[in-house]
């Protein structure tokens, strides 16, 4: 019952029932914050925040949300990583942004919006803090100092969007791939990934073939080793030579 629940739409699985095994609702004693936003707030915003949370998990593959979806809930990740997929009507798909502990999903509604733009989908096995949509924006007017921890994340995260954006359209397949590998391992604290060619696709905003051709390329030069559904960084510093400065880039905003 638990797998069938896990791959279903999470916000039918969420919504449905808060008894099932990847929903919790936590206390005081059983908080564990490693959201780094969360982290920053004051003590009394923070437990605001965390009145009426739910503690979630999600399995790789899981689709949190799709584009047009309402917005119901803010969800803080303090593990794992997902990624914001922009789809376009000709069937091309293009991931415009990775989030990890250093994030949240849902900030559409502090700016009056009330649907996801993005297809959100679970890259490496997630959790987090999923809090009400009213609540959250209601502590974001309320809260002064809420306010400018979040202003400060919403200018990080229109930086990473810029970057992503430049670095799509000026750098090769085997730089943007380098990349988006060191960028997802970072945020998710491990070396292996379990991900498809036609995921890598979407992630690196190229062709499939194209995408191949790089990891094989990644491969021959030892940073590397990729079975099936799975890669392992062998080297990290060979990864970061091959990367284009975009990756630099992107790591001290995570980390500033």
């Amino acid at each position: 019952m638990a797998t069938a629940m896990a791959r279903c739409h999470p916000f039918d699985a969420f919504h449905s029932s808060d008894t099932a095994s990847n929903v919790t609702r936590p206390t005081k004693r059983t908080i564990q914050v490693r959201n780094q936003i969360l982290l920053q707030v004051p003590d009394g915003d923070r437990d605001a925040l965390l009145a009426e949370a739910d503690h979630v998990r999600f399995a790789a593959g899981d689709t949190i949300a799709r584009a047009g979806d309402p917005i119901s809930s803010a969800y803080f990740l303090d593990t794992g990583v997902v990624s914001l997929v922009s789809e376009m009507t000709t069937g091309h798909q293009v991931a415009v942004a990775a989030i990890g502990a250093e994030g949240l999903i849902g900030l559409r509604p502090l700016f009056g919006a009330s649907q996801f733009a993005h297809r959100i989908v679970v890259l490496v096995d997630s959790s987090g803090y999923r809090i009400p949509a009213d609540r959250f924006r209601g502590v974001f007017e309320q809260s002064e100092a809420f306010r400018r921890v979040m202003l400060v994340h919403i200018g990080r995260r229109m930086s990473e969007l810029l970057i992503a954006a430049a670095c799509n359209r000026a750098h090769s397949h085997r730089q943007r791939l380098a990349r988006w590998l060191l960028m997802t391992t970072d945020k998710a604290g491990q070396r292996s990934l379990r991900v498809t060619h036609e995921t890598l696709a979407q992630m690196v905003g190229g062709p499939r073939h194209a995408v191949t051709v790089a990891l094989n390329e990644l491969r021959v030069k030892g940073a590397i080793t990729h079975l099936r559904g799975g890669i392992d960084i062998l080297k990290r510093s060979v990864l970061v030579g091959q990367a284009c400065e975009c990756y630099d880039l992107l790591a001290n905003l995570v980390h500033r």
